[in-house]
Protein backbone atom coordinates (compact mmCIF):
# COMPACT_ATOMS: atom_id res chain seq x y z
CA UNK A 1 0.00 0.00 0.00
CA UNK A 2 1.27 3.45 -0.90
CA UNK A 3 -0.08 6.77 0.35
CA UNK A 4 1.56 10.12 -0.36
CA UNK A 5 1.23 12.51 2.60
CA UNK A 6 3.68 15.03 1.15
CA UNK A 7 1.55 17.07 -1.24
CA UNK A 8 -1.34 18.28 0.95
CA UNK A 9 -1.53 19.19 4.66
CA UNK A 10 -5.09 17.84 4.78
CA UNK A 11 -3.89 14.28 4.16
CA UNK A 12 -2.94 13.84 7.83
CA UNK A 13 -5.44 14.00 10.68
CA UNK A 14 -5.67 17.52 12.05
CA UNK A 15 -3.50 18.93 9.24
CA UNK A 16 -0.51 18.16 11.50
CA UNK A 17 2.13 18.42 8.77
CA UNK A 18 4.88 20.97 8.22
CA UNK A 19 5.28 22.82 4.93
CA UNK A 20 8.82 22.08 3.75
CA UNK A 21 8.84 23.87 0.39
CA UNK A 22 6.52 25.25 -2.23
CA UNK A 23 9.06 25.81 -5.00
CA UNK A 24 8.59 24.33 -7.55
CA UNK A 25 6.22 21.85 -5.85
CA UNK A 26 4.42 21.98 -2.52
CA UNK A 27 5.90 19.38 -0.16
CA UNK A 28 4.84 18.66 3.42
CA UNK A 29 6.64 16.57 6.03
CA UNK A 30 5.86 14.92 9.35
CA UNK A 31 7.17 16.51 12.56
CA UNK A 32 10.03 14.72 14.28
CA UNK A 33 11.38 14.78 17.82
CA UNK A 34 8.96 13.01 20.19
CA UNK A 35 11.68 10.54 21.16
CA UNK A 36 9.95 9.27 24.33
CA UNK A 37 6.59 8.91 22.52
CA UNK A 38 4.52 10.76 25.14
CA UNK A 39 2.65 12.80 22.54
CA UNK A 40 4.45 16.13 22.89
CA UNK A 41 7.90 17.34 21.94
CA UNK A 42 9.31 18.97 25.07
CA UNK A 43 12.31 19.28 27.40
CA UNK A 44 12.32 15.56 28.23
CA UNK A 45 12.85 14.73 24.54
CA UNK A 46 15.55 17.37 24.33
CA UNK A 47 17.28 15.92 27.41
CA UNK A 48 17.36 12.39 25.95
CA UNK A 49 18.69 13.70 22.64
CA UNK A 50 21.30 15.84 24.39
CA UNK A 51 22.53 12.86 26.44
CA UNK A 52 22.84 10.65 23.37
CA UNK A 53 24.59 13.41 21.39
CA UNK A 54 27.05 13.94 24.25
CA UNK A 55 27.78 10.19 24.31
CA UNK A 56 28.24 10.07 20.52
CA UNK A 57 25.49 7.51 19.97
CA UNK A 58 25.08 6.27 16.42
CA UNK A 59 22.99 3.82 14.46
CA UNK A 60 19.26 3.26 14.24
CA UNK A 61 18.24 4.91 17.53
CA UNK A 62 15.15 6.94 18.42
CA UNK A 63 17.10 10.11 19.24
CA UNK A 64 18.52 10.23 15.69
CA UNK A 65 15.55 12.27 14.49
CA UNK A 66 17.35 13.46 11.34
CA UNK A 67 17.89 9.87 10.19
CA UNK A 68 21.60 10.26 9.39
CA UNK A 69 22.74 7.46 11.78
CA UNK A 70 24.36 9.91 14.22
CA UNK A 71 22.90 11.73 17.22
CA UNK A 72 24.39 15.20 16.99
CA UNK A 73 23.66 18.93 16.89
CA UNK A 74 21.35 18.49 13.88
CA UNK A 75 19.07 16.28 15.98
CA UNK A 76 19.27 18.68 18.91
CA UNK A 77 18.21 21.53 16.63
CA UNK A 78 15.16 19.65 15.32
CA UNK A 79 13.98 18.63 18.79
CA UNK A 80 14.68 22.08 20.25
CA UNK A 81 12.78 23.91 17.49
CA UNK A 82 9.78 21.59 17.73
CA UNK A 83 9.78 21.78 21.54
CA UNK A 84 9.84 25.58 21.34
CA UNK A 85 6.80 25.44 19.04
CA UNK A 86 5.00 22.98 21.37
CA UNK A 87 4.49 20.39 18.64
CA UNK A 88 2.20 17.60 19.81
CA UNK A 89 0.20 14.66 18.55
CA UNK A 90 -3.23 15.37 17.10
CA UNK A 91 -5.55 12.44 17.82
CA UNK A 92 -9.13 11.81 16.69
Amino acid sequence: MYYNFSDNAGKAFGNNLKLLTSDPFTIYGIYSGDVNQDGIIDASDLSETDNDAFNGLSGYVRTDVSGDDFVDAADMSIVDNNAFNSVSVVRP
